[in-house]
């Protein structure tokens, strides 16, 4: 069977670096440089994410590698695809979102031309892991719920333009006294169940998000960040993070690591997650850490 790479991109891309028809140019022009190096390739795009699923899991077979193009969120629906079809395939990643968490984690360049060059030549590849939420999704980067979840959403993409992250901090603050925080129950493995406050949870693959390093190195591993309450006393650690991403050695939040975990309401009320800053299933949910799922290009030296 002759070499052949898929390449997948979000053809309607919104209004960050991969939009305008920017990822599309991007995949064509991978597909003439694996031409150039004699690897025949297949383009992958089609409107919402189930059908992109479906595209992906029904070409499959026929690669020998798959190429992403885009962000964190291209990214999910790429990998939910391979969860899904139990496949492991080496992958390649040209990133084209606005943080691209992934990326900055395996050290991938985040220049297109770099990184098609770098996909043909495949210096090296590396084991890595992923997070899947109820044996079915890939969470690339990141799992929220919490009022400062429901926050987020609200912000206006003007309003982060104007403010940036002051955008988030005046939200949470108008939300002081009234978003009260919800009793979340947290059972892991060998550590049994904890029911605890929770104003929001943040769930991480790494140790970092939007290029903040938040929490002490765990391979192998989610990061579980909890913010109990938000209150006057918290608004200063609060900003704090917001500002730095920083965490640590912060009272107000509580801070685990696990390899698995079920997460549950423990009032039964509704609560919804978010996967990669998209709206995801509502709890209870079931996550699991799986090491060296997939093999990833890479360059030669990573550390």
């Amino acid at each position: 069977m002759a070499t052949t790479y898929g390449i997948f991109y979000n053809g309607q891309a919104g209004n960050g670096q991969a939009g305008n028809g920017q990822a599309a140019t991007v995949a064509h022009q991978t597909a003439q440089a694996l031409s150039n190096h004699g690897i025949e390739s297949q383009l992958l795009t089609t409107p919402g994410i189930p059908r992109a699923i479906a595209l992906i899991k029904q070409t499959l077979p026929q690669l020998s590698a798959l190429i992403i193009v885009g962000g964190d969120g291209t990214l999910n629906v790429a990998m939910t695809a391979l969860i899904q079809a139990e496949a492991h395939i080496r992958i390649g990643v040209i990133p084209m979102g606005t943080v691209n968490n992934f990326a900055t984690r395996y050290q991938l360049p985040t220049d297109p031309q770099a990184a098609i060059e770098l996909i043909c030549t495949q210096p090296a590849t590396q084991a890595v892991g992923m997070l899947v939420c109820n044996q079915r999704r890939a969470v690339v980067s990141s799992l929220t719920f919490g009022n400062l979840a429901d926050i987020s959403n609200e912000v206006r993409q003007s309003e982060k333009q104007r403010f940036g992250k002051l955008s988030y901090l005046y939200r949470a603050i108008r939300h002081i006294g009234h978003n009260k925080s919800l009793p979340i129950r947290y059972q892991f493995k060998h550590e049994g169940s904890h029911t605890l406050k929770t104003w929001f949870c943040l769930i991480t693959t790494t140790k970092s998000v939007g290029g903040h390093v938040y929490s002490a190195s765990a391979p192998g591993k989610m990061h579980i960040s909890l913010l109990n309450n938000i209150g006057w006393r918290q608004v200063i650690p609060y900003f704090w993070f917001a500002l730095t991403g920083n965490l640590q050695n912060s009272k107000a939040i509580t801070q685990l690591t696990a390899t698995s975990a079920r997460i549950t309401s423990a009032t039964g009320q509704a609560v919804t997650t978010r996967i990669d800053g998209d709206p995801a299933v509502k709890l209870p949910i079931e996550l699991t850490y799986l090491t060296d799922r997939f093999e990833l290009i890479v360059p030669a030296v990573i550390e």
